[in-house]
């Protein structure tokens, strides 16, 4: 098999060198307590910043982004309800169909005929 390629023994070098140094510091108290600092320092900033973006859109009568997710989450579920609805429609269409094959009306089954059948009747 032939030598490694230059860039290969260079990555090596580097790697060999800036490992045990990374590993280190990585593996610090004062590492650990930087990095929680800093998503602390982040996640405030971001929920400032997130508050007045959303104060300016609504002083101009914008939407804010929470104000889409919500709208998006009842949107969400109206779409549940009308497919819900929409089934016990097609559900009850069935079943008038399945009553007028059978020559049956919803009026004979309860036992009380409707005005169109008395009027049949006269």
């Amino acid at each position: 098999m032939a030598d490694k390629p230059i860039w290969r023994e260079m990555y090596d070098r580097v790697s060999a060198e800036v490992s045990p140094r990374l590993t280190d510091v990585t593996a610090s108290d004062g590492f650990a307590e930087a990095v929680e600092v800093a998503g602390a320092i982040t996640s405030r900033t971001t929920s400032e910043l997130e508050r007045r973006s959303r104060r300016m859109l609504h002083a101009w009568n914008l939407p804010s982004g929470s104000d889409i997710a919500m709208l998006r989450q009842e949107l969400g579920s109206l779409t549940r309800e009308v497919r819900a609805l929409s089934r016990q429609v097609e559900q009850l269409q069935q079943q008038l169909a399945n009553d007028d094959a059978s020559g049956e009306t919803a009026a004979d089954k309860t036992g009380t005929a409707g005005r169109s059948n008395r009027r049949k009747a006269s």
